[in-house]
Formats: structure tokens, C-alpha cells, sequence
């Protein structure tokens, strides 16, 4: 007989629970952690508190964002519970089960990144090093304030230290207790007082010290960057010593500074670089090792790093930040996968990516051209003077257009060190002081040649821009004109806007009216008029003894020259003026022409390690006078307005433009792009550091950006090429309305780095991609609005541009992330430190956290369709403005270009938040396209 196995009917159900018991963990796991209705919302509050924190630390300090979010526990708390839902999330995606290597890769990168700066706030540290020159010093500051305890009580001591940063906001209570001898000794927060004056971090920490049944108050003088005083108490029978202050921490070895050495740009007191010459003393491994610390050249030992920080005022000292830091190579191990995933996302033919592309190839948007235009032109206003000044103006105009042109080669210093041609320097100041080209018919050069040479008379020419009514009141010239003449603001020797001036300056920016913003323009007009008139701005002598690099003016020369120096310079001065005047009178410019040769001949022999190339001098001066970067918007924009037009009338129209009209626009586009191109390694060559290093270069560099994505990423859809095409243009023109400055400057030490050229050109990079996406939004929203049963052609045309939308925010989303870890790495490899909470850099994480949103709403119910994602495309790119505009002109931080009390907001940003949400909103109506399938 044949006996069948069986198996007990129990075990069956106990297998069956377990099994319903697992599914209902992972039902739960994925309806809480591993849910996107959990990440979204986490996300937004993410960004929230981050967005909030900035608007703290620029009003109360980072001592109080720092209370209030940054150092909080409900902050790293968040922290970890993004982290936990990541975790979750990838799990529930079996994302290693679909092959979606690329995806798993820079998705578990974050994490890898979130421990590696886990480690690094709890384990490591930083601080601060002194070293006088000649001195050896192994003890350094905490950078971080504590509550510091010392007790004695009969033979036995006593030591025990709190973290204690404290703030006017978010003020910290705590009770801690310290064991003395068994018994508890209380420390009891009751007031913290900070300093009266905003620039002091001096301040009073009040606790109330309890033992052994007896209390005593104690007030603790010192700051979240200051030593504290020492505070002595007896209280129940045992001797306490506390202080609150930052601390000393002792190294294992000690650093002798050598010599400290500071180098600044010719002729200024800017610095160019500094360094520190230093000797490691390691006696317990017998060690003397000699070293040199700069900007972006850092000491590593003993598990330490050393960063060129700041320098003593006498300049015989110098200031290191020291990092020691156990979480440096998990985080950088994160980056590199970060990086690494981001771009095999870009190529994994799984990924969505490369699936939004085949859908892009697969549709058929056509293209191109009608033109339009514009043409504005000012002229000059009239002038009124007198007959001379006429006769001095017409034979300026008439005869010395040639020689104007040889003196702009002519070699200058200005006053911020930088050696460049007459023609930059007079280009900067007429355009400052006319708010035009050119004037009377004048070249620049000319114009400033003439304000050298003729002072009286120019100081009666109408040159000098003015807006106001109440102004020109003021002045008592006509409400007509726009310009004034620069004896019209003298009264005698009264200058008539010096109390208007210094009621202006005693206003915070945001309360100066249109009044006292032209009071301080044309303040500065003058000021800037006067450097010519009196040769102040003409700094063309080297230093002839070769002591300094410093350039002199006329008047500085003969003034501090030796005599036989001062008396050649005034002798090849006076043949240039008399050569020069019969020039203008007689248009004979040979004696003129020689005369330049003198101090050519002055600049070769004296400053011949300054002097410029011939090559770049023509290159400066035709980046002058070609204004590559204002026309090129225009062309931009036309053509990018003419393609859109035509497209949107075929897709209106069903019908599809030429292909040759087509090319050819294309080429159109791709020629000024190389144009563009051409400009940024021009100035490039001219500044000799990388186009991006203040506002007015990165937007330059923002619309080259731009553009390129367009020509090389979206050609084949006319629609997106035509848009990239308006926002290069757009970019430009707002590079050009006057807030930013267009001078080629140094720079500072900090930006001397290969980092910079990394990290801000990938950064600057994604705003482009970012801003097309904006632009593709607003249009698809245009299209909504537009929708009608029958007109299908128009829902083809926003699925096309939704794929496209998507594709660009992805690329630029990826430029964003690895471009602002690489900015970690540059700030660690410059000052030791990954992340500095600075208003810049969060915002910049904010902009990552919400486009991180917007790509993942599309994983919730109703959350793919192509109405959602142009909805929040348009309003994510609101917080890429704030990155880039908010906080380089409304806080203060690092990265900021300007100082002190923000600018009041441009009223055209009102009008334009609320067009967004007006489109929004007409798009809603007819917003329920579904999403296509992808191939």
C-alpha cells in the first residue's frame, strides 16, 4: 500500500496568516512610508521651512534661523523621515527587479549623501586657528558656543561642557545637570540679552545655579563667537568656575606660521591672493613639515584640514578655519553617485527619459518665419552754451573722431586695479554719466578727451541724465529737459544737492522714492564727471622708481614722483595738451600722434609686466563698440517671436510651414548662437577668467544657456527652439536694463578656483533649461485656454510640448542638483565646509526640492496630466527668480551682489504673478487632456 504525505490543514492557515500578515505590513508600508501623498507633502514643508529660514537669518541672524529651524529636532526629524520614505519608496518600486539600474543608482545616492552629513554634524567639527607671525600655536576656537562648568569640592574636580548656541529669536530653555560628588548641580536658563548694537555679537546669558539645597543667579558675559568672561560662584560648599563662550580645543600637534604674505591687484588695495606659510610640528612622530596655505590649497594632517580664512589688520597674522570631518568620503562617495546616475538616466533606454524622447521624434511639429520689428532711436536733447563751447564742440565733432580712436589703445589702471584700454574706461564712464552711447554725435573717446582737455567748457554742455520733475525744480532748469550741464548744480561754490544727498543715503532703500533715487544717480554722475574733469580717472603712469604696480594720474605723478620724474611727466603732458589743441583747431594730428608714443613709450618701459597684448587691447575695444550681447537680443527675440507666430498659425491652421523656411530659420538661430558663443569666449579672453563671476556675465551666460538648449537639445521642435529663442532674448534685455554692471572686473581671492568654473557654469546652465520649461509652460497653457473640439491639432501640439517640457525640466533639474553639490565640494575644498545654511545655496536646494515635486506629482491620481505639469513648470520658475534675482538683491549672505538693506520689489513682478495665475486659471477650464502613452 501506497501512503500519501499530507500536510496538517493548521499549518496551511498558519501559513496563510503569515502571508496575509506580510501583505498587510506591506499594504501599510506602502499607504504610509513608500506613498507619494507622503513624499509631496514632506517635500513642500521641506522647502517651506527652508524658504522661511532665509527670511530669518536675513532680518534676526543665522544664530536665530539656526534656533528656529536649522538646528532644531523637528528639522532633523524631517530630515530622517524624507530619508525613511525614500527608503521605502525604492523598495515598494522594486525598481532592481525592472532593471531601472540608473534610477536605483541616483536615488540611493541620497541617501548615502544624508548619512555622510549625518556623520559630519554629529561627529565632526570645526573652528578657528590665530597664528601671529613667528608663533607656534596648537590650540584652537570651536566654532560653536558652550556653557562651560569647572567644580571643585574638596580634592576632587569637576568638568562639564553644553552645546549652547543662543539667539534673540527662539530663545533656548534648559536644565542641565552636572554630578558633583553624587549630588546634582543645576544650570537653569532665565534671560538671554544680546548686544545693542546690530554689528556686536557680544551678549549676557542669565542662569540660575542650583546645589545642595542653595541658588544663586549668575550672569555669563560672552557670544556665539566670543570668548566668555569667566564667572566664579561658591554655592553649597563647593567652588564653580563658568563661562559661555567658544571654547579652546587642542590639537595634536602644533602649527608655527612663518610668514604671512598678501598680494593685491596693481594699484589697489584689493586682494588678489593671500597665503600663509606655515611649519608642522608633529613631536611625537619627530615631524617638521613646511607648507603653504591659500585660497583653495588646503592643509590635510592628522586628520585635520587647515583653510586659508581671513588675516590680521597689521596683516603679520593669519586666520585658518579647521575642519575635521569623518563624514567627507560617504558624502563624496554620494556625490559621485549622484552624478554618475543622473547621467546614465539621461541614456537608460528604459528610463523615462529616453522615452519622452521617442515620443518627441515621433510627432510632427513644423515651423517657421514672418518677421516683425522695431526701431527706436533718441537724439540728444539740446545743448545750451556758450559760443566757444560751440566752435570747441564742432571742431571736436569734425576733426578728432581718428585720433580719439588711437588714444582709446592708450593703456589705463582703474581704481580697482584692473589694466584695460582708454576706450573701456571712457565707454564706463559716458555711458555712467549720459546714460547713452554716444552724445552730440561723439564717440566716447572723444567725449572724454574732450572733458580732459576743455574742462570750463564742458562743464556747460546739457551731458548729464535726469529724470524727476521736483529735481529739476530744484535745480531751476526746465521740467523739459533730460539732461543737465554740471555747473547747473553749483551755486557758487554751494553744491545744491548736498542735503538732498545725505537725506537719500539716511533712507533704507525700500523707503527712497523715485526723488531721492535720481538725487543719488545724478550725485554720482557728477561725481563721476569730476574724476575726468580734473584727470583723477586717467591713471597712466606706471611707477617709474618700479616700487609698486599702482598706475598714477597726472596730478598724483607730479605730486609724488621724484623731482626729475614729476618735471619729465608734466614736459611729455604739456607737448600732448598743445598738440592736441591744434589738432582740434586745425585738424593736424601729426604732433598728437607722437605725443602718444611718449607715454606708450613710459607704459613699455615702466609697467611692461602689466601691459596688455595688442590682440586683447582690439579684442576689449571690439567688445566695445559691437554691443554683441544688447543686439544679439533683439535678434533673438525676433526671431524667436516671427518662428512662434508662424508656428502657432499652423498649428491653428493645421498646417505644417516649408521645410526650407524651416532650415533656413534654424541656421538663423544657430548663426546667432555661435555669435553668442563667440562674445562669451571674447570676454573670457579679455577678463581672463570665465564669464560668470558677477550678475551681468551669469545672465549673458544664462541666455547662451538658453539658446543652446534650443539649437542642439529641441531643434526638431520648431516650438521649443522658437522659445528658447525668446528667453536667450529676454535674458539678455534684462542683462541691459542698468542694475547690473557690465565692467570687466578682478577677482576675489575665493573665485581663483577651477571650481568656480565648474560649479557656477553648470549651475548657471540649468537656469536655461529651467527658464525654457517656464516658457513651454506658459505657452501650453495659451493652448488650453485656446482648446476647441475642433481643433484636435492643438492637443497634439501640448502633448508635444508637455514631452519637451518635461525633458528640458529633467536636464535641468540634474544641472541644478549636481551643480550645487559640486558648489559643497568647492566650499569644502575652499573653506571646509559642504554647506553653510547660506541664503544662496538654500534657495538653490529649495528650487531641487520643488522641481523634485513637480516631476514626482505625476505618480498621484490626476497628477499626469499635461494641465498639471505646465500649471506648476510656470510657478516652479518663480522660485528659480527668487535663486537667482531674490537673493542676490533682497538678502544678504555670501553669494549676494549687493550689501545692506534690500531694493524695493519691481512693480512689473506683480503684473507678472498675476498673468500666471490668470492663465492658470482660464487653462483649468479645459485642462482634462490625458497624458499619452509612451513608447
Amino acid at each position: 500500500m501506497v501512503y500519501e504525505r499530507f500536510t496538517p490543514i493548521s499549518y496551511h492557515v498558519t501559513i496563510q496568516k503569515s502571508y496575509l500578515k506580510r501583505e498587510s505590513v506591506m499594504n501599510w508600508l506602502k499607504n504610509t512610508f513608500g506613498s507619494f501623498w507622503l513624499t509631496l507633502p514632506l517635500l513642500f514643508l521641506y522647502a517651506l521651512a527652508c524658504a522661511v529660514a532665509t527670511f530669518i537669518e536675513n532680518d534676526y541672524g543665522t544664530a536665530s534661523a539656526k534656533a528656529l529651524i536649522y538646528s532644531t529636532r523637528w528639522f532633523d526629524a524631517l530630515h530622517l523621515l524624507l530619508t525613511l520614505n525614500l527608503i521605502a519608496t525604492l523598495f515598494l518600486s522594486q525598481a532592481w527587479q525592472r532593471k531601472k539600474w540608473a534610477s536605483l543608482l541616483f536615488h540611493s545616492s541620497l541617501i548615502v549623501i544624508v548619512i555622510g552629513a549625518g556623520i559630519t554634524r554629529y561627529f565632526g567639527f570645526e573652528g578657528t586657528l590665530h597664528i601671529r607671525e613667528g608663533q607656534t600655536q596648537n590650540r584652537m576656537t570651536s566654532q560653536e558656543p558652550y556653557l562651560i562648568v569647572r567644580a571643585l569640592e574638596g580634592d576632587q574636580k569637576y568638568y562639564a561642557e553644553f552645546p549652547l548656541p543662543m539667539a534673540p529669536l527662539g530663545k533656548k530653555d534648559f536644565d542641565y545637570k552636572v554630578l558633583i560628588n553624587g549630588e546634582p548641580l543645576h544650570l537653569i536658563y532665565l534671560d538671554y540679552q544680546p548686544s545693542q548694537n546690530p554689528k556686536s555679537s557680544e551678549a549676557t546669558l542669565e542662569i540660575k545655579a542650583h546645589y545642595k539645597g542653595e541658588t544663586q543667579t549668575l550672569a555669563l558675559e560672552g557670544g556665539n563667537d566670543l570668548r566668555g568672561i569667566t564667572v566664579p560662584a561658591d554655592i553649597g560648599g563647593a567652588k564653580f568656575l563658568m563661562e559661555w563662550g567658544i571654547k579652546e580645543i587642542p590639537l595634536p600637534f602644533s602649527l608655527k606660521l612663518e610668514r604671512f604674505e598678501l598680494e593685491r591687484y596693481p594699484g589697489s588695495m584689493s586682494p588678489s591672493s593671500y597665503a600663509s606659510e606655515v611649519i608642522v610640528i608633529d613631536e611625537g612622530k619627530n615631524i617638521e613639515m613646511p607648507y603653504r596655505i591659500y585660497m583653495n590649497h588646503t592643509l590635510d594632517y592628522g586628520g585635520y584640514r587647515f583653510f586659508q580664512s581671513s588675516y590680521d589688520r597689521d596683516e603679520k597674522g593669519t586666520i585658518l578655519s579647521v575642519n575635521n570631518d569623518p563624514g567627507k568620503l560617504p558624502t563624496y562617495i554620494g556625490y559621485a553617485m549622484l552624478t554618475l546616475g543622473l547621467l546614465w538616466n539621461f541614456f537608460a533606454r528604459n528610463g523615462r527619459f529616453y522615452r519622452l524622447g521617442r515620443f518627441v521624434r515621433s510627432q510632427n511639429i513644423g515651423a517657421f518665419l514672418v518677421a516683425i520689428l522695431l526701431a527706436l532711436a533718441l537724439h540728444p536733447s539740446s545743448l545750451s552754451a556758450d559760443e566757444n563751447t560751440l566752435r570747441m564742440l564742432s571742431n571736436l565733432q569734425a576733426h578728432s573722431k581718428a585720433h580719439a580712436k588711437e588714444f582709446g589703445n592708450l593703456l589705463v589702471q582703474d581704481f580697482g586695479g584692473r589694466i584695460k584700454p582708454i576706450d573701456t574706461l571712457a565707454s564706463d564712464y559716458v555711458h555712467k554719466i549720459t546714460k547713452k552711447e554716444k552724445l552730440l554725435g561723439l564717440e566716447p573717446t572723444q567725449i572724454f578727451l574732450g572733458m580732459l582737455m576743455y574742462p570750463n567748457e564742458w562743464k556747460q554742455v546739457k551731458m548729464i541724465k535726469i529724470t524727476t520733475p521736483r529735481l529739476k525744480e530744484v535745480l531751476g532748469v526746465p521740467l523739459e529737459d533730460g539732461y543737465i550741464a554740471f555747473e547747473d548744480v553749483f551755486e557758487g561754490n554751494r553744491y545744491k544737492l548736498s542735503n538732498y544727498v545725505e537725506e537719500a543715503n539716511r533712507k533704507k532703500p525700500a523707503m527712497r522714492d523715485k526723488f531721492d533715487k535720481d538725487v543719488q544717480s545724478v550725485d554720482e554722475r557728477l561725481n563721476v564727471a569730476y574724476l575726468i574733469y580734473t584727470a583723477q580717472a586717467l591713471r597712466l603712469f606706471p611707477d617709474m622708481e618700479g616700487m609698486t604696480d599702482k598706475w598714477h594720474s597726472p596730478i598724483e605723478a607730479i605730486q609724488t614722483f621724484s623731482e626729475r620724474d614729476a618735471s619729465f611727466i608734466q614736459g611729455i603732458l604739456q607737448e600732448y595738451f598743445i598738440a592736441f589743441d591744434k589738432g582740434v583747431e586745425d585738424n593736424e594730428w601729426g604732433d598728437a600722434t607722437k605725443a602718444l608714443g611718449n607715454f606708450v613709450a613710459l607704459q613699455t618701459r615702466y609697467g611692461s609686466n602689466l601691459i596688455l597684448p595688442p590682440s586683447r587691447i582690439k579684442a576689449e575695444i571690439w567688445l566695445n563698440h559691437s554691443q554683441i550681447f544688447a543686439r544679439l537680443s533683439y535678434a533673438y527675440i525676433l526671431l524667436g517671436l516671427a518662428l512662434f507666430g508662424v508656428v502657432f498659425i499652423g498649428i491653428i491652421r493645421a498646417k505644417s510651414a516649408s521645410s526650407w523656411l524651416s532650415k533656413g530659420l534654424f541656421y538663423l538661430i544657430l548663426f546667432t548662437v555661435l555669435l553668442h558663443t563667440l562674445g562669451l569666449g571674447l570676454r573670457w579672453y579679455v577678463a581672463g577668467h570665465a564669464p560668470w563671476s558677477n550678475a551681468y556675465e551669469s545672465m549673458i551666460y544664462i541666455a547662451w544657456a538658453a539658446a543652446i538648449s534650443g539649437a542642439l537639445f529641441f531643434r526638431r521642435s520648431s516650438l521649443a527652439l522658437s522659445t528658447a529663442s525668446i528667453l536667450a532674448g529676454i535674458s539678455l534685455f534684462v542683462a541691459h536694463l542698468g542694475f547690473m554692471d557690465p565692467q570687466i572686473t578682478n577677482l576675489v581671492p575665493v573665485l581663483k578656483s577651477y571650481w568656480l568654473n565648474i560649479h557656477v557654469s553648470v549651475i548657471t546652465a540649468s537656469y536655461g533649461f529651467l527658464g525654457l520649461s517656464f516658457m513651454l509652460g506658459f505657452i501650453a497653457l495659451l493652448m488650453f485656454a485656446l482648446r476647441h473640439p475642433q481643433k484636435p491639432q492643438l492637443d497634439a501640439s501640448i502633448l508635444s510640448i508637455t514631452a519637451i517640457n518635461e525633458m528640458s525640466m529633467v536636464i535641468g533639474l540634474a544641472m541644478l542638483t549636481v551643480g550645487n553639490f559640486l558648489g559643497g565640494v568647492w566650499a569644502n575644498e575652499s573653506w571646509g565646509r559642504y554647506w553653510g545654511w547660506d541664503p544662496k545655496e538654500t534657495w538653490s536646494l529649495i528650487s531641487i526640492v520643488l522641481y523634485t515635486l513637480i516631476l514626482h506629482v505625476r505618480f498621484i491620481k490626476g497628477g499626469d496630466k499635461p494641465y498639471v505639469l505646465a500649471s506648476l513648470s510656470v510657478l516652479g520658475f518663480y522660485s528659480i527668480l527668487m535663486t537667482y534675482f531674490g537673493v542676490n538683491f533682497y538678502l544678504s549672505g555670501l553669494h549676494s551682489y549687493a550689501a545692506g538693506d534690500p531694493l524695493p520689489i519691481p512693480s512689473f513682478l506683480y503684473y507678472l504673478v498675476a498673468l500666471t495665475f490668470a492663465l492658470i486659471l482660464l487653462g483649468g477650464r479645459k485642462g482634462d487632456l490625458e497624458a499619452p502613452k509612451l513608447p
